[in-house]
């Protein structure tokens, strides 16, 4: 059996998630530096409408209730072009470094996130596990794409999130609610949850897409990425890439997660849609390690005294997951396994996101 399928086995220990996550990250490297295959990617079209997004994620679908246990993410960006002239005029300002632009994309989105520890049914204080915390939040988003001088479709996105991190992020309602609503014991220890702290981050990511044809339908895809994340709920150096085989592979750079850096994106132009071309299902692996500096969610607030955790300065995830597209709707399920976030973490953790997204 290869390294890469190896990577795809079901990881059961943090040693094996790392082991995992090392073997396909080399496997994508592979699959880049030596396939003669790999040839010009369709160019995405420059000219693509509205497209609404819905993130949800929760670590139900592995039966555990820790850590980072839910999130919510609404996203909605508005056609090639239709982008306010302040911003329009602010990114002129930004260079284009080996590709040249040739559409923008301005959209917002809202989400929620909530952190707990592993036993939520005691009221005590749990110094050795990660605090309570939840992070509500607003956000604009630019994107620009483009093409290198090869023909490589390229994505840059650039966005800021503002919102409160705190009783004021609601986290508790959320959790207690939907434990009411599934009958399941409510958690009981969120009055030791982070303190009221407004937050603030800028993110930044590109993405390059190269794709290979195997027929007029069948293809693959290989999306690497990277970027960062500055700012006092998050600062983090990211850097990752997924693989993709499908039928019909859609004209976007690949599903996310609620706390990806590029907000999902893609849209189709307008008129209607060829009907050999309305069906579309694909498959998916991919990974991303982060060098993380501050993540509010481990180190507690910043401005004032809370619980906190010895975080890991590196952490990894293995994603893998699948999608269907048709027509102008686009669903998708990714299972996400992350090494473990703080030191005395006994295993790594897993959660599963649902993506469904519709394009006007």
């Amino acid at each position: 059996m290869s390294k890469l399928a190896r990577a795809l086995s079901l990881p059961t220990t943090g040693h094996d998630l790392t082991a995992g996550l090392r073997a396909l990250a080399c496997g994508l490297i592979l699959l880049v530096s030596g396939s003669p295959h790999l040839a010009r990617a369709q160019l995405i079209a420059t000219n693509q409408g509205r497209v609404f997004s819905v993130l949800e994620e929760n670590d139900m679908v592995v039966k555990t209730d820790r850590h980072y246990t839910q999130g919510l993410k609404l996203s909605y960006l508005q056609a090639d072009g239709d982008v306010p002239r302040v911003v329009a005029r602010m990114v002129e300002q930004v260079p284009a470094v080996a590709y040249r632009p040739n559409a923008l994309k301005f959209g917002y989105q809202v989400g929620q996130s909530m952190y707990t520890p592993a036993n939520i049914r005691t009221s005590a204080l749990l110094p050795g596990d990660r605090p309570y915390g939840g992070w509500l939040y607003t956000g604009l988003i630019l994107q620009r794409r483009g093409e290198t001088r090869g023909g490589t479709p390229v994505l840059e996105n650039f966005a800021i999130d503002l919102g409160i991190v705190g009783p004021e992020s609601l986290a508790k309602e959320a959790q207690t609610w939907v434990h009411e609503l599934r009958g399941r014991p409510l958690p009981q220890g969120w009055s030791h949850q982070l303190r009221t702290e407004p937050g603030l981050n800028l993110k930044y990511e590109r993405s390059h897409l190269f794709r290979t044809h195997l027929t007029d339908r069948f293809a693959l895809d290989l999306i690497p990425r990277g970027g960062f994340s500055v700012g006092n709920v998050d600062t983090s150096l990211r850097f990752g890439g997924m693989f993709r085989i499908g039928w019909n592979l859609p004209g976007n750079f690949g599903l996310q997660t609620v706390d990806s850096l590029t907000t999902p994106e893609g849209g189709l132009p307008p008129g209607p849609i060829e009907w050999s071309r309305r069906l579309g299902v694909f498959a998916f692996v991919g990974t991303e390690g982060r060098l993380v500096a501050h993540n509010i969610f481990l180190d507690g607030n910043l401005f004032q005294s809370s619980q906190r955790v010895e975080k890991e300065p590196f952490i990894g995830e293995l994603r893998t997951g699948f999608a269907v597209q048709l027509g102008r709707c686009l669903i998708g399920f990714t299972q996400v396994f992350r090494t473990p976030e703080f030191r005395k973490q006994p295993e790594h953790d897993a959660y599963g996101s649902v993506f469904a997204q519709i394009a006007f």
